[in-house]
């Protein structure tokens, strides 16, 4: 069976015969959140104090990363997100051009986008790696379908609860 939808940025096509199936979407590759012109006066304030006060106590190299740091994230912040492929087959889950085999991964969780009730979050699937360096992974997912992409990944993984990692919340507060 080979369904096709499309929305304004995310596309669907499922494929499932027997145990064979491909699940396939497009989203954005993050949340994007505009910035106003105070943003960055308060980001580049808070620095750049912050750069003058490594140098005050000594450690100037620091100084130079936080400002190096801190540009690069603002570089980032002021472009929208690329759309990216997802895909879900027999083979693991892809997020653009990575795939995670399944035998990778430990276990998973579909964040539906209404857990934070103080902002509407669009769905991820969070995964559990098996990898030390690299235990959580976020796929961004399409708002429609993620019922069809639930279903596939409880054959393949156990699902656990899981809440979204630290930095990625952390980002989001201070509007990255």
């Amino acid at each position: 069976m080979r369904t096709r939808r499309s929305l304004d940025t995310m596309c669907v096509s499922i494929m499932i015969e027997g145990y064979d199936y491909r699940i396939t979407w497009t989203a954005p590759e993050y949340e994007h959140t505009e910035h106003g012109a105070d943003w960055f006066w308060a980001l580049g304030i808070i620095s750049v104090s912050l750069a003058v006060a490594f140098v005050i106590v000594g450690n100037a190299l620091l100084s130079v990363v936080l400002l190096l740091g801190v540009g690069s994230l603002l570089f980032y912040a002021k472009h929208p997100p690329k759309i990216i492929e997802c895909e879900l087959s027999k083979r693991g889950v892809r997020s653009n051009e990575t795939v995670y085999p399944w035998d990778s991964l430990d276990s998973f969780w579909i964040l539906d986008g209404h857990e934070d009730h103080k902002e509407t979050l669009s769905p991820k699937i969070l995964l559990i790696s098996k990898k030390p360096l690299m235990p959580h992974i976020v796929v961004p997912l399409d708002e429609e379908h993620f019922e069809e992409v639930q279903q596939a990944l409880a054959h393949m993984l156990p699902e656990e609860y899981q809440v979204e990692p630290l930095p990625n919340r952390l980002m989001r507060k201070i509007g990255f």
